[in-house]
């Protein structure tokens, strides 16, 4: 609790962005009209940090203070509560076609391809069977498995395009092909992987965390809450998460993740993330009379494109405030490069603000 308030954390995965033709050359954050996020940025300190380039980096590093780049695998493995140990390997898995070895992500799967992919690992799960592969899936066609075993496969991450040949992928070949076959096509690719031994010495090093909730759907937001230990609540979207924030205030401080903003930048989409920013900060709108008693932090972990669909490094913005209302839009919430302050100070910043 900051000076006797409680402390929402709203956090705007992959939120800011490069300027779009499409939107005027402004970026979505620019066009939204976005008045609660504004107010927050109007009523107190507004400032700038450095993005990393995936959401649990910046997460670590925001609670940790450490820098650190702990495996994708390592962290969703604790979100989704695998069979993980020192003797055991973790893997993000995403969506894919390989064509003559170069490797697209496939973003924009469909429901019926969805379930004809998770129907295909099911059968080809049996070319790994002496690896011991436990799998769960999440949206998307996204999933997470860990393996038997120590040495650890460093294959391309997404968003971006790739080189990746047949030979690349060692003991998950006959997997990653025979999913290919099942599908037409679209297989899923390991990567970011990380062993338990190496997550054990890192979190041995942890300072203290001040006690706090985390809300998501990510499994990524949700891992880094549990392989922290920190107390973590799973929503199914943006709605169910506001309204459970509001609950949980009334008991202790809450950070809530919000992926959509990234998750749209993903499929190019510029227009759908303007509007999506613009319905999460209606409702924050309706719901603000139960936040006026909260210090409300600002985040973004990084940019992500809607024109390129990959991550961007650039300047991220934060803004404190201990007050929302009355509304008021002095400054905006938007791409700014100013006020900087170091990521690993910023949790201290937050609550002795």
């Amino acid at each position: 609790m900051a000076d006797g308030k409680r402390v929402l954390v709203i956090f705007l995965d992959g939120a800011t962005d490069d300027p779009n033709p499409s939107l005027g050359d402004r970026t979505p954050l620019q066009v939204a009209k976005k008045t609660f996020l504004d107010s927050v940025a109007s009523h107190g300190h507004l400032g700038c940090t450095d993005s990393r380039d995936y959401t649990h980096y910046y997460l670590l590093e925001l609670f940790t203070g450490k820098r650190s780049e702990m495996p994708r695998g390592v962290i969703e493995a604790f979100g989704l509560e695998l069979p993980f140990d020192r003797k055991r390997v973790a893997y993000r898995m995403t969506p894919a076609i390989i064509r003559d070895g170069h490797v697209e992500w496939y973003y924009k799967i469909s429901c019926a391809d969805e379930i004809m992919l998770q129907k295909a690992v099911l059968r080809a799960r049996e070319k790994i069977r002496e690896m011991d592969p436990h799998i769960i899936f999440y949206n998307g066609g996204k999933a997470v498995m860990t393996v038997k075993g120590t040495e650890v496969m460093d294959l391309p991450k997404p968003p971006a395009p790739a080189d990746v040949m047949p030979s690349d992928l060692g003991d998950f070949r006959p997997f990653a092909e025979h999913m290919a076959e099942l599908t037409g096509g679209i297989t899923l690719l390991p990567w970011g992987g990380g062993s338990g031994l190496e997550a054990e010495s890192f979190r041995q090093k942890v300072r203290p965390i001040p006690p706090m909730t985390v809300i998501s759907k990510s499994p990524s937001a949700l891992g880094v809450a549990a392989f922290l230990e920190i107390k973590r609540q799973r929503v199914p979207g943006w709605k169910q998460g506001i309204k459970l924030a509001k609950e949980l205030l009334r008991h202790g401080d809450v950070f809530l993740h919000f992926e959509e903003t990234d998750d749209i930048s993903h499929k190019r989409d510029p227009r759908g993330k303007v509007e999506i920013i613009e319905a999460i900060d209606q409702e924050l709108c309706r719901n603000a009379k139960s936040f006026s008693h909260c210090r409300i932090v600002l985040l973004v972990d990084h940019g992500a494109s809607s024109l390129t669909g990959e991550h961007i490094r650039m300047k991220v913005p934060f803004a404190i405030s201990d007050s929302v209302l009355p509304y008021e839009a002095t400054h905006h919430y938007e791409e700014i490069d100013c006020n900087e302050m170091e990521l690993s100070g910023l949790l201290e910043r937050i609550y002795r603000f």
